[in-house]
């Protein structure tokens, strides 16, 4: 029997029109990773990882920000630079 790694919950926020900016950072270290949060109801919430600083993408007024299929999260980070090439995806609220 294996155990799932626990999911952590992002405590800081990172608007999304900051996005590219975090990721072309010089204090970036390494790629960022992409984390998505299924949930049934509302699709996927996004969070980015950066060695060890975990922050959920909110939109211009503060919400979380959903996507609704998987396909839109990749059309919409395609030209976001130094993303992780694996997006890993929590589907606990699934």
């Amino acid at each position: 029997m294996t155990s799932r790694p626990q999911s952590r919950c992002p405590i800081a926020i990172l608007r999304y029109g900051d996005l590219d900016a975090y990721c072309d950072s010089l204090e970036r270290t390494g790629f960022v990773r992409v984390i998505l949060k299924a949930n049934r109801w509302h699709g996927y919430a996004l969070s980015v990882e950066n060695a060890g600083d975990l922050r959920r993408v909110v939109d211009g007024h503060g919400r979380q920000l959903w996507f609704r299929t998987v396909d839109q999260v990749l059309e919409e980070l395609a030209n976001i630079p130094y993303l992780s090439g694996e997006f890993s995806i929590d589907r606990t609220d699934w």
